[in-house]
């Protein structure tokens, strides 16, 4: 009987040592690379006619001589034309980040139509915002004849084109 509980000892102890040796070594696993988390956030894309003057508390209202033709881009990455609208306009949408948002354009005007003496008031107020971030507020310049203007155009043309962008996250 000692024999036999020896023999199932030294079984049991030598199934132990069998067992309780292997390690189980983990396969390493590849980097994943980190994709950035897609969420959903609204852009707000305006053309305005009105500003603030900096210097003074007064409003100033783009005159109506200007035309506007611009394009923005669409939550599917397309470029829509807007022609001609009422100012001020505006266009919510809601985009999967990251998106680069844009709105880019041409001011145009009837030389014919500007009065030849009076105020002029020209400018590219666009905008677009997401949350806190926003592009850089523009400014309207203030003439007192069509003849200060078109002098004024004439030495920058680059002017009467806009373009807006605005990095989404």
């Amino acid at each position: 009987m000692k024999k036999l509980t020896f023999l199932l000892a030294t079984l049991l102890i030598g199934g132990m040592m069998f067992t309780s040796c292997k390690k189980d070594n983990p396969q390493p696993t590849p980097d994943t690379p980190s994709t950035p988390t897609e969420t959903t956030k609204t852009v707000v894309y305006t053309m305005d006619n009105v500003m603030k003057d900096s210097n003074s508390s007064a409003t100033l209202t783009v005159s109506p001589y200007f035309h506007y033709t611009f394009k923005y881009k669409d939550a599917d990455g397309t470029m829509v034309e807007v022609n001609d609208p009422t100012l001020p306009w505006t266009k919510e949408i809601s985009v999967k980040t990251p998106f680069e948002a844009k709105l880019e354009g041409t001011v145009t005007y009837n030389e014919n139509e500007l009065p030849e003496e009076g105020l002029i008031i020209f400018g590219t107020l666009g905008s677009i915002k997401s949350g806190t971030s926003a592009t850089p507020s523009q400014r309207a310049s203030q003439f007192h004849a069509r003849q200060q203007f078109l002098d004024f155009i004439s030495t920058h043309a680059d002017r009467v084109n806009y373009s807006f962008t605005l990095s989404v996250n």
